[in-house]
C-alpha cells in the first residue's frame, strides 16, 4: 500500500514474523487512529497476517510498508548474502520514508523487522521509539533495542533479563477489540467444546500426537466432545479421517482467521505458550492445557507458562514427557468432575482482578496509548 499524503501526526507501528507480534500492534491501532495517521512497517509474513484481518484494514484505513528481513543468525553463506542484500535494500527504503515523512514517534512489537526502522528513525532522524515485549524472556530484537528505547512495555510485572527497570512499565499485552468484545457462552454440560491450536506457525506435534490422545479417550467421553482443531495443511485429511472413524465431532482447519468465533464457544483450550496467546486466555478467562514449544527461542514458552502453573490457571504438560494417559486423565476428569473447570475459572477471575489492581485498572491499550499519543 502506498502512503497517500504527507502528515505531521504520523505514528509508526512496527512488527513482523508471527501473529504474536502483529496482533498486539493491531490492538492499539484503533486508539492511535483517532488522532493520528498510522503507518505499519512489517515483513511479508506479517503482511499476510494483516490481510487475514480484512475488517481491521477497512475500518482503520492505515498504510503498510513491507521490508525484506532475514535473521542475522541464520547459518550458511547464502543466508549471509541474503541478509546483506535485504539490509541494504531495506535501509534505502526506510531512509527515504523517514526523510520524507518523519513520524513523530514509533513503537516496535518484536521480531527482527523492528530493529532497522527503530534504529534508523532514532539515530538519523531523532524519532523516539518505544518497544513492547510479549514474553517472560525478552526477545533478541528487543534486547538490541531496549538500551535506546524511551520506554519498554512488559507483559508481566517482571521479565528476564532483570535490568533497565527505569524504562519498564508493566502494561500487559494489548488485546484486539474483536477479542475484547467476546462474551463466553455458558457451558452446555452435555458437551465439552475444545479448541486446539499449535501457534501461528503450526505444529506437527499438535497435528498428530494430540489427535492420537483424543481419539483414545473413553467412548462415553468422546461422545461429549466437540473439537475445533488447527493442524498443519498436509495433515488435514488424515486428522479429519481419524476423528471421523473414531466418532469424535470435530472441525479441522489449517488456520482460524476469525479466532474470536471459536473462543466464544470454547470451554477448554489446548495450545502453545506464546505471549499473545497467554494474554488472550487470561483476558477471556478460559481454562487451558498448555504444552510449551520445546525449542522456542531462549525457552521463553516454558517461562511464559509458569504463570499458568503457579496460579493454578490450567494445566501445563511438557512435550518431551508427554504421555497419552496424562491428557486423557485431565479431559476425562473434566467431563466427570466439572468442579475442575469451575475452580480454574475462579482462579482466573482472581488473577485478573489482582493484575488489574497492579495496573491501576488501566488496560494495556490505554497504558500504551497514553505514552505514544502525546
Amino acid at each position: 500500500m502506498s502512503i497517500k499524503s504527507k502528515q505531521h501526526n504520523i505514528i509508526t507501528l512496527i512488527a513482523g514474523g508471527t501473529g504474536g507480534h502483529i496482533y498486539p500492534a493491531l490492538a492499539i491501532l484503533y486508539e492511535i487512529k483517532k488522532t493520528n495517521k498510522v503507518i505499519f512497517i512489517t515483513d511479508e509474513r506479517g503482511y499476510n497476517y494483516i490481510l487475514n484481518k480484512k475488517d481491521t484494514i477497512k475500518q482503520s484505513n492505515f498504510d503498510i510498508i513491507i521490508i525484506d528481513v532475514i535473521s542475522p543468525f541464520k547459518k550458511g553463506l547464502i543466508n549471509k548474502f541474503k541478509f546483506l542484500y535485504f539490509f541494504i535494500s531495506s535501509f534505502i527504503k526506510l531512509t527515504h520514508f523517514y526523510f520524507k515523512y518523519k513520524p513523530k514517534t514509533q513503537i516496535g512489537f518484536g521480531g527482527y523487522t523492528t530493529i532497522l526502522p527503530c534504529l534508523i528513525g532514532k539515530l538519523f532522524f531523532k524519532v523516539e521509539y518505544f518497544i513492547h515485549e510479549q514474553n517472560a524472556i525478552m526477545g533478541r530484537a528487543n534486547k538490541i533495542l531496549e538500551p535506546f528505547a524511551s520506554k519498554t512495555f512488559i507483559p508481566f510485572d517482571k521479565i528476564i533479563p532483570l535490568k533497565h527497570f527505569n524504562k519498564r512499565i508493566y502494561s500487559g499485552t494489548p488485546i484486539r477489540k474483536e477479542i475484547k468484545s467476546i462474551k463466553i457462552k455458558k457451558r452446555n454440560n452435555n458437551k465439552l467444546n475444545i479448541l486446539v491450536f499449535g501457534g501461528s506457525l503450526g505444529s506437527e506435534f499438535f497435528s498428530i500426537s494430540l489427535v492420537n490422545s483424543l481419539i483414545n479417550l473413553n467412548p462415553k467421553v468422546k461422545k461429549q466432545l466437540n473439537i475445533f482443531h488447527q493442524v498443519i495443511n498436509s495433515k488435514i485429511k488424515k486428522v479429519k479421517r481419524l476423528y471421523r472413524i473414531n466418532n469424535v465431532m470435530s472441525e479441522v482447519k489449517s488456520f482460524f482467521p476469525n479466532m474470536e468465533k471459536y473462543y466464544k464457544k470454547t470451554d477448554l483450550i489446548i495450545c502453545r505458550a506464546g505471549g499473545s496467546t497467554i494474554a488472550e486466555i487470561l483476558y477471556l478467562k478460559i481454562p487451558c492445557i498448555i504444552i510449551p514449544l520445546k525449542n522456542s527461542m531462549d525457552n521463553h514458552q516454558a517461562i511464559n507458562c509458569k504463570i499458568i502453573n503457579d496460579n493454578k490457571l490450567g494445566w501445563v504438560i511438557d512435550e518431551d514427557n508427554f504421555e497419552n494417559d496424562t491428557l486423557i486423565k485431565i479431559i476425562e476428569d473434566i467431563i466427570t468432575k466439572n468442579l475442575h473447570l469451575d475452580k480454574i475459572k475462579l482462579n482466573l477471575e482472581k488473577y485478573k482482578n489482582e493484575n488489574d489492581r497492579k495496573k491501576k485498572y488501566k488496560s494495556p491499550n490505554e497504558i500504551l496509548s497514553k505514552y505514544i499519543i502525546k
